[in-house]
């Protein structure tokens, strides 16, 4: 009897093990390259590699006034690549957004608005440190040039990364897109960083933006990544930032 039984045991011992299926590869992050308020040229870029986002113009806003500088500095670009707008907007005098008269604050927006349509750009951006009293203001500007866009173009703001991390006053920006600023983030870096990576607030799962010259791993959320660098664009500077950005968002 013995003897009948123990193949039958060691037969129901064994069995077909496959591997678990690996899971499908993550494609990398969108890429798009900030040129900043300097000579750039960019004609060594693939469209299908990165995307450009370029400081077509700064905004200098008063509580009475304001006044559109334009970009200076020329901007090469290879064929088939058509570039996102991005605006700085800079309060000055001690100004506050807040105070703006809302007569002004729609003639901003026009003027935001004409600065895309002038450059023919793929999207607006709009890039400023609100404060946080500002917040209900930058709020309703954000809604006026929303109103105004033609319809398709996309809405993309900066953001501090502070804003990111608490109270959820960014879920009412009408904008498709928020891109924190993972550089530049003060004393209080460390613990942002740290809420960022743990807790981001809805509106910052998706984009982000980094710098060369103060590199931070993106956190893996990240889908697009802005990169920002402090000197001209360069073939190695390009490849040296989407080897860092696929090797730590993709592969992390």
């Amino acid at each position: 009897m013995l003897r009948r039984l123990v193949p039958g045991l060691l037969l129901t011992g064994l069995c077909v093990c496959t591997p678990p299926a690996e899971p499908p590869a993550r494609p990398p992050p969108r890429l798009v390259l900030w040129a900043w308020e300097r000579p750039e040229d960019l004609r060594f870029l693939s469209p299908a590699d990165a995307e450009v986002a370029f400081l077509a113009a700064t905004v200098h806003l008063t509580e009475e006034s304001f006044r559109v500088v334009p970009r200076r500095q020329p901007l090469r670009l290879p064929p088939g690549l058509r570039p996102r707008a991005t605006v700085r907007l800079e309060m000055r005098g001690g100004a506050s957004l807040a105070h703006v008269p809302e007569a002004l604050r729609q003639r901003v927006a026009e003027g935001l608005v004409d600065v895309a349509r002038r450059m023919d750009a793929a999207g607006l951006q709009l890039d400023f440190d609100a404060r946080e009293s500002e917040h209900p203001a930058y709020l309703r500007l954000l809604e006026e040039v929303r109103a105004r866009l033609p319809q398709g173009t996309p809405l993309s703001i900066t953001a501090l990364v502070s804003w990111c991390t608490r109270d959820g006053w960014l879920t009412r920006a009408p904008v498709e897109e928020v891109v924190p600023q993972w550089f530049r983030m003060g004393a209080d870096g460390a613990a942002h960083e740290a809420r960022l990576r743990r807790a981001p607030v809805a509106p910052c799962l998706h984009s982000l933006g980094v710098a060369m010259d103060e590199w931070r791993a993106p956190p893996s959320f990240a889908s697009t990544v802005y990169v920002f660098n402090p000197r001209p664009w360069t073939a190695l500077a390009f490849q040296t930032a989407r080897s860092k950005v696929v090797t730590q968002v993709v592969t992390p």
